[in-house]
């Protein structure tokens, strides 16, 4: 049930989303934490401020050591490049040779991930190699799991189900899981943009969507997009601006084949199906785009599926978006070639889109 907070802690809770910098943080969410009333209703919003702030703890910490150790602490996380980012897990040799089969990389990863692109066509996909780590390491359990929530989607590299069940159990135990809810709520904040944009993929469950936007708007959510997906109650939207629960698609690659929850192993000699599966992993499509009279460009541009006409206008200029005026489409998401179509027009893979502005 939703736990229907009261002002103060409403407001406790937006000053803690607006923190910049670790400290910042801990102090809001103590601050908020001391506003939320206990009880039954209360009790997971509770549990998950209390980890939470525990996580930060050691966050600064961490932060502390790294300062006056080198005075600069190192960067472990990679920045991001192409359609997405794959975190590769598991077996430190299996792992290896998928680098070097995919992307063409022989380093080994020292104190730092290897990072390389692999190909799924026109698509550049970047892998995430890190060094060999153990599991009974809180350091390296912190940073596999900032390494996960950082990536697009996980690529898991084991010899068969045990060493992969082992993995499945770490991460979710850390709040990262690999089965998405029958409900999901995405909820991508602009903090200097103005209205909020609900994007229903699915269905909203005993509420509408005034009283969706009346919800957000009480805890300080007024800009930004909202993602439906599935079967959506208002206690899945409570839970998406509370929990700290991640969701990542996986790929698995097996030298013994297994099956888990209707997802079957790949060998790892199957690279062309490898391939595909990330590139289906980040849940991505590409869009070609033209102008009047002029071919379709040969590099596409990645978006996210679900996108609309107006995404793509934005992704590739904010003028563009803002003088929209129509589209022409080419593909699948049409019912013929040079469709015109309205700014919330959804995208398929493979898409050409002529954008014409005022």
């Amino acid at each position: 049930m939703v736990t229907n907070l009261p002002a103060e802690a409403k407001a406790k809770w937006l000053k803690y989303m607006e923190a910049r910098t670790t400290e910042e943080k801990i102090r809001a969410l103590e601050e908020f934490l001391s506003a939320v009333p206990k009880h039954k209703g209360t009790e997971n919003l509770v549990y998950w401020a209390k980890r939470r702030l525990a996580e930060l703890r050691e966050e600064a910490e961490l932060e502390r050591r790294k300062t006056k150790s080198s005075g600069k602490g190192l960067q472990y996380l990679i920045e991001k490049e192409g359609a997405g980012q794959v975190l590769l897990v598991g077996d430190y040799e299996l792992r290896k040779y998928l680098m070097e089969k995919l992307t063409g990389v022989t380093a080994e990863p020292e104190v730092l991930p290897v990072p390389g692109i692999a190909y799924y066509e026109d698509v550049r996909i970047q892998l995430i190699n890190p060094p060999p780590y153990s599991l009974e390491s809180k350091v390296w359990q912190n940073r596999l799991i900032a390494y996960s929530r950082n990536a697009d989607a996980v690529l898991f590299a084991v010899k068969g189900k045990d060493e992969f069940l082992e993995l499945v159990n770490f991460f979710e135990s850390n709040n990262v899981y690999f089965v998405k809810p029958r409900g999901r709520v995405v909820i991508e904040r602009n903090r200097y943009g103005s209205g909020l944009r609900i994007v229903v993929m699915g269905k909203m469950v005993d509420f509408d969507e005034k009283t969706l936007r009346s919800f957000l708007e009480s805890y300080g959510v007024k800009a930004g997009t909202v993602k439906l997906y599935g079967e959506v109650t208002l206690d899945d939207v409570e839970r998406a601006l509370f929990e700290s629960a991640s969701y990542k698609n996986a790929v698995i690659v097996s030298r013994e084949p297994f099956e888990w929850k209707g997802k079957r192993s790949l060998n790892p000699d199957e690279l062309d199906l490898i391939r595909k599966a990330l590139f289906e992993a980040l849940e991505v499509i590409r869009v070609y785009t033209k102008e009047p009279g002029e071919e379709p460009s040969k590099e596409p541009l990645v978006v996210k599926k679900g996108s609309t006409v107006l995404d793509v206008a934005r992704k590739l200029h904010k003028e563009l978006a803002e003088n929209f005026k129509y589209a022409r489409v080419w593909g699948s998401s049409v019912n013929y070639p040079g469709e015109r179509v309205g700014a919330d027009h959804v995208l398929e893979d493979k898409d050409i889109v002529e954008i014409r502005a005022k």
